[in-house]
């Protein structure tokens, strides 16, 4: 008679706790905060969480499931204002918070600009958002506003994390390109933008502050077509 197959151990026996759908889509959470949303696998959840591949799709379903799973979770870190809040602080409030917490999970801004904020957290947000414009006088604009406004912020965001991601060294390359029409005084432009980057230092630190004063910037032009088209 041969031998049988070695047989896997359930986790009760082996004193581990049961895996849930929470616990596969915590540890997906984390891979991302890591690698970014596309920076992991089904394989590497498994791995994490000492499972076979087939119980997160048991509990959770394929990696499409998962990504829903894990862009909810991270839109329901993102604080929204009162809808008694005047628009205009509104929309800045939930564009700066929703920045915040977006570059905390790389690939989670470029999801929601180009699929779209089809997850069940974003509904209060998205109800919140058009309630607040269609108050402010916005009227059959109200919903295309809405999106206008945070698809400019979020795809910002997008870049950011893009370019940290797969192209750490752009930023410095292009500097250098720059810098070298700084005295150039025949094409004010590029003299300008080259000042600006001899000007520019490369610590981690300033340029994360330059990346927000860039981000406030947008945001606040944003806000200003938005009121113009109000004002109109």
């Amino acid at each position: 008679m041969s031998e049988s197959a070695p047989r896997r151990r359930s986790r009760a026996s082996a004193g581990l706790p049961p895996i849930t759908a929470d616990k596969i889509i915590d540890a997906a959470v984390e891979l991302t905060a890591q690698h970014g949303l596309d920076g992991w696998s089904i394989r590497q959840i498994s791995t994490k969480l000492d499972v076979w591949p087939g119980v997160v799709a048991h509990h959770v379903g394929d990696r499409e499931a998962v990504v829903m799973a894990v862009t909810d979770r991270v839109i329901a870190r993102i604080p929204v204002p009162d809808v008694s809040v005047p628009w205009r602080d509104w929309f800045s409030a939930l564009m700066l918070e929703g920045r915040t917490v977006l570059r905390q999970y790389p690939g989670v801004a470029r999801r929601l600009v180009v699929v779209g904020p089809n997850v069940p957290s974003a509904l209060p947000t998205i109800d919140k958002g058009i309630k607040v414009l269609l108050g402010a006088g916005f009227g059959e604009h109200a919903t295309e506003i809405y999106r206008y406004l945070l698809n400019s912020a979020f795809m910002l965001v997008a870049v950011e994390d893009d370019r940290d991601s797969y192209f750490p060294n752009a930023r410095a390359d292009m500097g250098r390109a720059m810098a070298r029409f700084a005295a150039d005084t025949s094409r004010p432009g590029l003299a300008a933008a080259g000042a600006q980057a001899v000007a520019r230092s490369e610590d981690p630190e300033r340029l994360a502050a330059e990346d927000l004063a860039f981000f406030r910037l947008t945001m606040e032009r944003s806000l200003d077509g938005a009121q113009a088209l109000l004002s109109a």
